[in-house]
């Protein structure tokens, strides 16, 4: 059975200011999903209410999925405590299988740093017995493939010793490692370099699963995107295609309507 997220009529206000009033999208699996529009317009607010951070305006539920299904949400700024090391902070999903994983991991280090103590042997065993009775390598494997993609090997170092990009780094493959029916990524490339980028954007189009993202980088949008939705005051419009493709179509839009309008009647003078 296929998962896919609805959203119907929803309105968000601030004050007395209208974020949006009557958005209306499908989120498809395998989605790659650009959500765009001018500043004001709500995208980051829309992530939120996703998410179930935050909730749209009155009692009336507007954001339908299944019940199993999971959300992941790469926020703007990396939140992690700086005395987590690198390995706490990537497996700290909270599936049994990401938890037996970073159990067997932190074991496997520490068995590499004191290999002669008994109780690190048994810790080890007992992690690696535990990974064998649920199954827990492919996770492993599926986890380690990611690091590497990202170009994260020292699972021992401390967040407080990361840099800006290797911190965006580790809360994507956080999230990507945890494989959530739909990941949410708010402004993905902000303050990353030309490296940084580029390796976030490999990992995103190796990624299988489905995407949503706020982003005003067109060539990224570009790279990543199948489809596009627009946020404005009158709603929400999906284009199905890339950026390119958006600005194509909304340039058909200005013309058509341009030219309705010129097509228009002359009101008749009041008599």
């Amino acid at each position: 059975m296929l998962k896919e997220l609805k959203v119907t009529d929803l309105k968000k206000t601030y004050g007395e200011k209208d974020l949006f009033d009557q958005i209306s999208f499908l989120v498809h699996e395998k989605d790659r999903i650009g959500l765009i529009g001018t500043n004001g317009t709500g995208k980051t607010s829309l992530l939120n209410i996703i998410a179930g951070i935050d909730s749209g305006d009155g009692d009336r539920q507007t954001v339908f999925y299944p019940t199993d299904y999971r959300i992941g949400y790469l926020s703007q700024a990396a939140e992690f405590s700086d005395e987590l090391t690198v390995l706490q902070a990537v497996f700290q999903g909270n599936s049994p299988l990401i938890q037996t994983v970073r159990a067997y991991e932190e074991a496997l280090i520490e068995l590499g740093e004191n290999g002669e103590d008994p109780d690190v042997q048994k810790r080890y065993a007992k992690a690696e017995e535990q990974m064998n009775k649920e199954d827990a390598w492919t996770t492993d494997t599926n986890a380690k493939i990611i690091l590497q993609k990202l170009g994260i090997s020292e699972l021992d170092k401390k967040i407080s010793t990361l840099s800006g990009g290797q911190k965006k780094r580790v809360s994507l493959a956080q999230v990507l490692i945890d494989e959530p029916d739909l990941l949410l990524l708010d402004e993905p490339t902000n303050h990353l370099d030309i490296d940084n980028k580029e390796v976030l954007e490999n990992a995103l189009i190796d990624y299988d699963g489905t995407l949503l993202f706020v982003s005003h980088d067109r060539y990224f949008i570009n790279r990543i995107a199948t489809k596009v939705v627009e946020l404005s005051e009158n709603g929400s419009k999906v284009y199905l295609g890339d950026y390119d493709y958006y600005l194509e179509k909304k340039q058909e839009e200005e013309e058509i309507a341009e030219l309705l309008a010129q097509d228009e009647p002359e009101s008749a003078p009041a008599p």
